[in-house]
């Protein structure tokens, strides 16, 4: 409600859309490494509903992903709450 707090109602939207990623993260985490590698991204991204050209899905690798260019579930996080933004 942009009054600088987390509210219960609130709450429970981000618990919801955090176990939801938490799902999707472990579903296209295929060797259970604990991180995403930059293809298993497109893959996830896709399953959350983001199709997203190349260039794009390049610069979010750029972004979040360590220098091995995978991503853990914190970046994960980061990146779909900052796409959710976006769109």
């Amino acid at each position: 409600d942009g009054n600088g707090k987390l509210g219960l109602v609130e709450f429970n939207v981000l618990w919801n859309r955090i176990r939801n990623y938490l799902s999707i993260f472990r579903k296209f985490d295929l060797d259970k490494s604990g991180s995403i590698s930059a293809y298993e991204l497109r893959l996830a991204l896709e399953a959350a509903g983001y199709r997203l050209n190349k260039r794009l899905h390049e610069l979010l690798i750029t972004r979040y992903a360590e220098p091995d260019l995978a991503l853990d579930f914190d970046s994960f996080v980061c990146c779909l709450v900052r796409l959710e933004t976006m769109f």
